[in-house]
């Protein structure tokens, strides 16, 4: 068939009698998909060109639009990674009337140089942070090994008691020592002190964004030894004066709403729990003047504590509430085929894998899953999985 222009000059019969095609046909969205391939994946607009200088394809801009959609690489490029809705605070969170460091979160944070005669070592610091008043406790770490990682969990039950729940990341020293106490006290770690047990809950790998009752403040501890540290590799005792001092500034950080009025009661923090206040112990307005009279100290105790914890439930509770950051209930079910994003690789070397197991939250939704992949089964946040659909 010719076409209008078969009297130009300077252009060759392709462009006079170009071939006439059915964009529905296999044949012709196979070599559709070999320009794709040849422009480098790149947009649609590039691909039309180049086709409609040797081919007249009907319906060619949407055969173009589905041979890129069907495209694998291009699949693996455009996957997006879920963002599931943030879901409720754990029952840890909110346990009032407790007392401090009943639910802890824990995390390393180093190395610090420090000056041992004429040579330096390495030092890592615990933060230990009480998930209710959000009171953090400093301890030094020789080393990552998991009998290290046990002693500093003795000197920390030792001064601040035994926690009923320990929330950690998958790190080595931590899985280590959870199996080491599981083997020394059963199976279900009871009865480790004062015939109490401790259950120490991990969250996923590579979910950091779930830890982050502990990840900011190490953030504050590291903020306040900058304006402390002074040398830049101190000796052990000089270290653990500064990390005294670091966890004191952030223990009298303030939870609430700082108030100008002179009439109101001063900003909540966590030394209210910790020393009834950071800086001597006030005369709430609810205590009855029978309880300041009273040669009984300990009503007065009580009597503090309970105002404190009345303040936290009244000024802080409520500020835990919004729920912050958008998202859908996430389309996944088992034997969905998903990648897992690694910021630590080039995309196109993410491994991808089968979804075998999901873990659904107490509202339902699902925020964990676990992946089958080459190289073993992996427990991934949703946050860290994108989904593609893989042509057969």
């Amino acid at each position: 068939m010719f076409s209008r222009i078969a009297a130009a000059t300077g252009v060759t019969d392709e462009v006079k009698r170009p071939l006439i095609l059915d964009g529905k046909h296999p044949a012709v969205r196979l070599l559709i998909a070999r320009y794709h391939q040849k422009a480098g994946h790149a947009n649609k607009e590039k691909v039309l060109n180049e086709l409609h200088q040797r081919f007249w394809i009907l319906g060619l801009r949407n055969a173009v639009r589905s041979v890129t959609h069907a495209c694998q690489f291009c699949k693996l490029h455009r996957a997006r990674a879920f963002t599931p809705p943030m879901g409720d605070l754990p029952e840890s969170r909110l346990a009032h009337h407790q007392r401090p460091f009943s639910f802890v979160g824990l995390d390393y944070f180093g190395p610090v140089l420090v000056s041992v005669g004429r040579r330096r070592e390495k030092r890592y610091v615990a933060l230990f942070t009480c998930l209710v008043i959000r009171a953090v406790h400093l301890e030094v770490v020789h080393s990552l090994s998991t009998d290290a990682a046990i002693m500093c969990l003795r000197r920390f039950i030792a001064r601040r008691g035994t926690p009923q729940e320990i929330w950690s990341d998958h790190g080595t020293a931590f899985v280590g020592a959870s199996r080491e106490l599981q083997a020394l006290y059963g199976n279900s770690v009871e009865i480790y002190a004062a015939n109490e047990s401790i259950n120490w809950r991990f969250i996923p790998p590579a979910a950091p964004f779930m830890g982050g009752a502990w990840e900011r403040l190490i953030r504050s501890v590291k903020e306040a030894l900058k304006t402390t540290l002074r040398e830049q590799a101190p000796s052990d005792e000089v270290l653990s004066t500064l990390l005294a001092e670091a966890e004191a500034i952030i223990n009298t950080r303030p939870l609430t709403h700082v108030s100008l009025d002179s009439d109101a009661d001063e900003a909540l923090t966590p030394s209210h729990f910790l020393l009834t206040s950071p800086s001597g112990p006030p005369i709430p307005a609810t205590l009855t003047e029978a309880d300041l009279l009273s040669r009984n100290k300990w009503r007065r105790a009580v009597r503090l504590a309970d105002h404190f914890w009345q303040r936290w439930v009244r000024e802080y509770l409520p500020s835990l509430s919004p729920r912050t950051g958008g998202g859908s209930p996430p389309n996944i079910a088992i034997g969905d085929i998903v990648i897992i994003c690694d910021s630590n690789l080039p995309r196109g070397s993410w491994p991808k894998g089968r979804v075998t197991a999901v873990y659904p939250g107490r509202d339902g939704i699902i925020r964990v899953a676990d992946v089958a992949t080459a190289a073993g089964v992996f427990r991934r946040p949703l946050k860290k999985l994108a989904k593609i659909h893989v042509a057969l």
